[in-house]
């Protein structure tokens, strides 16, 4: 990496924070309103950091503009060109329901109607024999009738070409010719796995947003290096690595879950300082709270996820999202319950108390009431909090639930708390893993002031608060190493393997994907492999660690069992077990940044203020202490809330606090 400062941007539902390391070593951070165009919003939160665009050598950027397109509906028109006879697969989709007790279920309609779904004449075969020849002319007409039905992206997406590509080949360089201005996703490149639906809806996916990302970071590098940025680029991708904005562009599915990821690498990271190997991410915004398990160190991953009711079958962190955040708001059903989410106020008006026209009440207005925020040092002081709208806000649903006003919000943070405990028990019990063995990292702008409730909820006896909380997924964008996935489906029986055809297989995966690793650099990266097994008959496959030396199969046959055990509660060591892909993991190393230690303790107490917060329906006398002047080593009990500029957190009564020697707030329960 060029020596300079660099800088992560993470691009959040209401604000963009930037966290910028010199090369110095000193790290700066910024807020900024989230702007409908999301990179007016980046330049902004960058030149708060006070320092010149010419001195950085490198942005690392997580955006949601992939994931607000799925969401919205609002990508490219895409045309899809798959084998005749199977256009309608997009529309079959699974044959299970999401709910079997819901009678009138509807599947997500797909994102290609079916006059744009096409059929062309070839055939290959589950062996990669070639049954049918492309038909050229055939296929040339239908590349002419989806340009004429107005498709700027098309997907190609050929029954079993992952076991042979060359049709889908054949087809793209028909597109080059026949439609050059066409935005191209070939499934053989995007995801060449078996598994027709969910294939074809990724290669779907990337086409539809494909079009809206090249374009958002090419319009995010005009606007930087109009400001003489004359750095890299690189894109937070969703498998916790990052990419070149040009690999980024042509595989956009890849990057969903661009902004979540961040956080997760950024709990990776502290929590390795801090010598803590299981931890739980809990980063907690304003339009959602998104929770990932880490244990020994390392995220979980997924290679199957869905977005909006659409699967992905790309490598992700695996992180649940749920509709919980400081914008949430609180609505009463037809049956007289009290709900949170999932509507949001978003950043615009935001939530009442901003007093920019908001009048629907939400978390945040929840807290105010209840004394966890105060109205002058809010954002630092440069938004002043609005205590008669927030009220307001709440007056019309306390009137119908016959409570008061501050009764009423703390059942709001309660119910959203409830919410969000839940997410974090999709990620550790429903996989297998005891929450309690864990310590909950809480970030985000409103993560710290929930944390210690949801632990409570889950008996978590152990709460991190790492500094710079409201950018701390900003700070985990600099923790990313660049990454590249591969895969081959092989669908072999372990009994048809020893050591060195499995060292066979991983030669010749190496070799399909050392061309496309080269997009991430000159240097050469480190290479890791993983198989996805299962026992003989399963439709589920478990990821394991392939060895990075021989034996191979004994130890990984050993690990698939441990984690089949732990994560669907038995396992057979006497079954058969089937490698379904291979695959082939590239990284390249890059620098991480170091978070300096704050000055030690020289006084038993800092300066403070005193005020109460409503807890358990009664008001408690509490401390409001500025984090700016807590100082390594610095101890406490709750009723305490820490202010700063990006967050606020909250430690109540029960709970006790020290200050970890780089600044991080290491809760307890006493």
């Amino acid at each position: 990496m060029s020596e300079g400062a660099i800088v992560g941007i993470d691009v959040g539902g209401t604000f963009t924070d930037a966290v910028m390391v010199t090369a110095e070593g000193e790290i700066k951070v910024a807020k900024a309103m989230t702007t409908p165009n999301q990179s007016l919003g980046a330049v902004e939160s960058v030149s708060r950091l006070g320092a010149s665009f010419s001195d950085i050598a490198t942005i690392v950027h997580g955006t949601t503009v992939a994931t607000n397109a799925i969401l919205e509906r609002k990508g490219a028109i895409v045309g899809l060109i798959t084998t005749e006879g199977f256009r309608d697969i997009l529309e079959f989709q699974r044959q299970e329901r999401r709910n079997i007790w819901d009678l009138f279920a509807e599947k997500s309609p797909p994102l290609v109607p079916r006059n744009r779904r096409l059929g062309v004449i070839e055939r290959m075969m589950a062996n990669g024999s070639v049954r049918t020849p492309v038909d050229i002319g055939n296929a040339r007409s239908v590349i002419r009738q989806l340009v004429s039905e107005g498709c700027g992206s098309i997907a190609v997406c050929l029954i079993n070409a992952y076991a042979n590509p060359e049709h889908e080949f054949a087809l793209e360089e028909l597109l080059i010719a026949e439609a050059p201005n066409c935005y191209r996703a070939i499934s053989s490149r995007i995801a060449p796995h078996f598994r027709e639906y969910d294939r074809m809806s990724t290669t779907v996916l990337s086409a539809y947003v494909g079009p809206k990302i090249k374009a958002y970071l090419s319009e995010f590098r005009d606007h930087f290096r109009q400001r003489a940025f004359e750095g890299t680029v690189l894109v937070m991708g969703s498998n916790g690595g990052v990419l070149p904005p040009e690999t980024a562009s042509e595989h956009a599915a890849a990057t969903c879950l661009s902004g979540p990821a961040g956080g997760v690498l950024a709990t990776v990271q502290v929590a390795g300082d801090m010598g803590i190997e299981n931890a739980i991410s809990f980063d907690m915004g304003g339009t959602s709270t998104d929770v990932s398990l880490i244990r020994k160190g390392v995220p979980g991953l997924s290679t199957r996820s869905e977005i909006s009711g659409l699967p992905i079958s790309l490598p992700q962190i695996r992180i649940e999202t749920v509709s919980a955040g400081g914008g949430s708001i609180a609505s009463i059903d037809a049956g007289g319950l009290l709900h949170v989410g999932p509507q949001s106020a978003g950043s615009q008006p935001g939530p009442a108390c901003y007093g920019q026209g908001g009048t629907l009440p939400t978390v945040t207005d929840a807290a105010f009431l209840m004394g966890l925020l105060r109205a002058s040092k809010f954002f630092g002081g440069e938004m002043r909090l609005d205590r008669t709208a927030a009220g307001k806000a709440f007056q019309g649903l306390a009137a119908k639930l016959s409570a008061s006003v501050e009764d009423l919000a703390e059942k709001t943070y309660t119910i959203a708390n409830h919410k969000m405990a839940n997410a974090v028990r999709a990620v550790s019990i429903r996989e297998g893993h005891d929450p309690r063995d864990y310590t909950l990292f809480a970030f985000g702008g409103a993560g710290g002031l929930h944390a210690c409730a949801i632990a409570e909820e889950l008996g978590i006896a152990r709460v991190v608060i790492p500094m710079y909380p409201g950018a701390f997924s900003a700070y985990g964008l600099l923790c990313a190493d660049l990454k590249r996935d591969f895969v081959r489906t092989i669908a072999m029986s372990v009994a048809a393997l020893d050591d060195d055809a499995l060292a066979r297989l991983m030669k010749e995966a190496l070799e399909r994907a050392d061309v496309g690793a080269r997009e991430l650099g000159r240097a050469k990266p480190k290479w890791h492999f993983q198989v996805d097994a299962r026992y003989r008959g399963q439709a589920y496959e478990v990821a394991v660690d392939v060895p990075a030396r021989k034996p191979y199969l004994k130890p990984l046959l050993s690990e698939f069992h441990l984690r089949h055990q732990r994560q669907f509660g038995f396992c057979n060591p006497e079954a058969e077990v089937e490698i379904v892909n291979l695959r082939a993991i590239a990284v390249l190393e890059r620098r991480k940044p170091r978070l300096p230690d704050l000055v030690p303790m020289k006084s038993k107490q800092a300066a403070h203020d005193r005020g109460q917060v409503l807890s358990g329906g009664e008001w408690l006398p509490a401390i409001y202490l500025s984090r700016e002047q807590l100082p390594a080593g610095a101890t406490g009990e709750g009723p305490v809330v820490i202010e700063e500029v990006t967050a606020t957190s909250y430690i109540p009564r029960g709970w006790r606090y020290k200050v970890h020697g780089a600044g991080h707030i290491d809760v307890r329960r006493k």
